[in-house]
């Protein structure tokens, strides 16, 4: 890979190429201990690796469709929040961009990368810093909300009645407990960003106050003024793009809860489409707060207990590896290509002086 630092547009917007060798390297070794223990407790290599051939080839098109949606549903948000901002962008190039975000927060804990690929992508495409920084924020503040109130949404239909019979193997602990207390986690943290974007003025002094005006609360401090400078940008013209962004976020993380589903389906197991729906939308909220990227090595562990009253033991590797391949191996592969050669463009089109690489901005991008 090209590096990246000689290829960053004049606005200074980089991805090191570092951080994101370490992040793949990281996600490999993670994933790779995590079905070496999934082995280890089902203790049947032979049977374990016989269940991938139960597995019908036909149901592979409904879960590859569900994961293109990653791609499909983040170009939309991605193209509803740059509406309001005055932005032209093609959708085929927004969805280029979410596709690549998507890869990259799929390489880092809680998604953390995912930013910077959108500000990368936008930025390249001729858009001006300030903007894509407000587009960030938005697209931040819309799949916390998206998930919150999934979250919310799942638990007040009833989605824990309908798993209270399930119990994990994993300290014999009720599938409806776990559920709600992950909802009622990912609904808090989800709350206070808001909170935050929202009435920033409260804990700025709070943080001035107890930790004083070190570089690492400066940093903090910005970053939560560029979040709420962000929210009155769209609240001036732009509440439409919020509302519809949100929910357009069906698109990408409503595929992510029923893929789940459809993996089963292919290994010939009828379940029930809610109970396996709800079970999914816990795990991405665990995942969510894992320190791995994905949660890798721990989403190998997590995903076969919520499967294990479903399927019979020498299925569960074969499910969770199937998975796993439509949910973020296919995103990281093909937005990761897209990502080299984003690299490999504007490694090219450094001009002799150095100021920068030349963009590739469709005609009608602003600067």
């Amino acid at each position: 890979m090209p590096d990246a630092s000689s290829t960053r547009p004049a606005t200074g917007i980089r991805l090191p190429p570092g951080a994101v060798r370490a992040g793949i390297t990281v996600f490999v070794v993670a994933t790779l201990l995590g079905f070496g223990a999934l082995f280890l407790i089902t203790n049947d290599l032979r049977g374990s690796i016989a269940g991938f051939s139960h597995f019908d080839i036909r149901w592979a098109l409904p879960a590859l469709a569900l994961a293109s949606m990653d791609w499909f549903g983040s170009g939309v948000r991605i193209w509803l929040l740059t509406r309001p901002l005055d932005i032209r962008l093609p959708f085929g190039r927004c969805m280029q961009i979410g596709g690549v975000s998507a890869a990259l927060a799929y390489l880092t804990p809680s998604g953390t990368g995912g930013g910077p690929a959108l500000l990368y992508g936008l930025v390249r495409s001729g858009v001006s810093l300030g903007r894509t920084v407000a587009t960030n924020f938005a697209s931040v503040i819309v799949n916390l909300t998206f998930l919150s109130l999934a979250g919310f949404a799942a638990w007040f239909f009833g989605a824990a009645g309908a798993i209270e019979d399930i119990r994990l193997p994993v300290a014999n602990i009720s599938a409806a407990t776990l559920f709600e207390w992950s909802a009622l986690g990912f609904a808090g943290v989800g709350l206070l960003v808001i909170l935050l974007a929202v009435a920033p003025r409260l804990p700025r002094l709070l943080l001035l106050r107890l930790f004083g005006r070190s570089v690492r609360v400066r940093k903090v401090l910005k970053v939560m003024q560029e979040l709420h400078g962000s929210l009155i940008i769209y609240a001036r013209k732009g509440k439409l793009a919020l509302f519809l962004a949100v929910f357009a976020n069906v698109f990408q993380f409503g595929s992510r809860f029923v893929l789940g589903w459809v993996v089963l389906r292919g290994f010939g197991v009828d379940a029930g489409f809610w109970n396996v729906v709800t079970l999914h939308i816990m795990l991405q909220f665990l995942l969510y707060f894992m320190p791995t990227p994905s949660g890798s090595g721990v989403g190998e562990m997590l995903a076969p207990a919520l499967m294990s009253p479903f399927l019979e033991d020498r299925l569960l590797v074969a499910y969770t590896a199937v998975w796993r391949f439509f949910l973020n191996y296919l995103t990281i592969m093909a937005g990761g290509a897209l990502l080299v050669r984003w690299i490999g463009v504007d490694a090219a089109g450094v001009s002799s002086d150095g100021s920068g690489p030349v963009s590739d901005a469709q005609p009608g991008a602003l600067s």
